[in-house]
């Protein structure tokens, strides 16, 4: 019989485990995009450490979805961080990362993220512009380009999306 995967809050026991999948998924996503150089200087225990110091201090909401005691993918939310939000409702929450590893896309685990760190209500997020999967997944979930846009510490030029 097959495992199904879980998703429960994460703790400050999870950090190192939050932050090795975390860290696994953007090297699976962002490896032509943000260049071998930034992604082997990151460092798995300093993301540890962030993870364990923001869920300890609750700076945001941690999620993550496991299966047979692995981690899988990573959700994290909480107040909108933007110096200008976008205004209604959709402004005063912010999906600030979901991520699940690559062998288990497509398989529900993003929508289960997401329904534990935004629900279904308004919530606003950041997706790099250049990167259709997840803004397919957003828009299957009701989020729409609300014409904002930035550039990340790289320059890669992000979109804001959001739901009311």
């Amino acid at each position: 019989m097959t495992s199904s995967p879980t998703v429960r809050r994460a703790t400050t026991d999870d950090a190192e485990a939050f932050a090795a999948c975390h860290l696994a998924c953007w090297r699976e996503a962002y490896a032509d995009l943000w260049g071998s150089d930034r992604l082997e200087a990151l460092d798995l225990d300093s993301m540890a450490n962030r993870r364990r110091n923001e869920i300890e201090s609750g700076l945001g909401d941690h999620w993550l979805s496991e299966l047979d005691g692995q981690v899988v993918g990573i959700a994290i939310a909480g107040p909108s961080r933007d110096d200008n939000p976008p205004p209604g409702p959709a402004g005063e929450r912010e999906l600030y990362a979901i991520y699940v590893r690559e062998e288990f896309k497509g398989k529900g685990l993003a929508d289960d993220l997401l329904e534990a760190a935004v629900g279904n209500g308004p919530a606003s997020l950041w997706v790099y512009r250049d990167n259709p999967r997840a803004s397919r997944f957003y828009v299957n979930h009701n989020f729409i380009p609300d014409g904002e846009d930035r550039t990340d510490s790289l320059g890669i030029l992000e979109i804001r999306m959001v739901r009311n």
